[in-house]
């Protein structure tokens, strides 16, 4: 999916930054997605690029709402300061605590070993399920008016 990739399009500049959040975001899953799809995958950037889908895409809904997030990588806060705002959100923060650990460590040598094939495939997964989330609670910002 590619995301309004319209040059010199000019826009409200909150409404610009969400845009870009969202079109990076959407960029981090297909990257997750394409390294899947190698005969030789590298499970640490699969896991790396996810966490950075749904960090992303949280940071662009927060964005959106004038919700302040700060610098963080961690998911868990980011969905708790996206809840009130993302319906279904609330119900994934389970499964997306072991995202936050891949923000830094996946790109790190680390005592307590490599990332799996199973662990990245649920990476994915899970980034997928917040980014839908969180698309489907923003207007589609294609449409909106230009300036």
């Amino acid at each position: 999916m590619r995301f309004f990739a319209m040059a010199g399009w000019s826009m409200d500049p909150k409404l610009e930054m969400t845009r870009q959040w969202i079109m990076r975001a959407d960029d981090d899953l297909r990257l997750a997605e394409l390294i899947q799809k190698d005969k030789d995958p590298v499970y640490w950037a699969i896991a790396f690029h996810a966490q950075q889908c749904a960090e992303k895409a949280l940071k662009g809904v927060l964005t959106f709402h004038d919700i302040r997030a700060g610098k963080t990588h961690n998911i868990e806060n980011l969905i708790r300061l996206s809840s009130p705002v993302v319906d279904g959100l609330e119900k994934l923060n389970e499964q997306a605590k072991t995202l936050s650990v891949y923000a830094v460590d996946s790109r790190y040598p680390v005592p307590h070993g490599d990332i799996s094939n199973n662990e990245a495939i649920e990476a994915v997964e899970t980034a997928r399920k917040i980014f839908e989330c969180v698309l489907n609670t923003l207007p589609d910002l294609k449409k909106l008016p230009q300036e």
